[in-house]
């Protein structure tokens, strides 16, 4: 593995991690009723950058930018009414 290859692999790991992070974060804003403003705001990011991963240096920035599509999604869904 060269250095080009090694930076793309730390990349999709480091920006996988925010994107399960989102993820994360998502749930515990839907499950208790938080603010989810910066849940929006972290799977917003997890996109654009797994998108400028992908068009830039590599396909493999696929992953983020699936992880950050559903951390988007459970971040926008609606609670359930009592």
């Amino acid at each position: 593995m060269d250095e080009q290859q090694l930076m793309i692999t730390f990349s999709v790991m480091s920006f996988s991690v925010l994107g399960l992070g989102s993820i994360a974060l998502s749930i515990a804003t839907y499950v208790g009723k938080g603010n989810r403003s910066f849940a929006i705001i972290t799977a917003a990011a997890t996109i654009f950058l797994g998108g400028f991963m992908y068009f830039v240096l590599s396909p493999q920035g696929i992953v983020p930018i699936a992880l950050g599509v559903i951390a988007f999604v459970l971040s926008i869904w609606p609670n359930k009414r009592r």
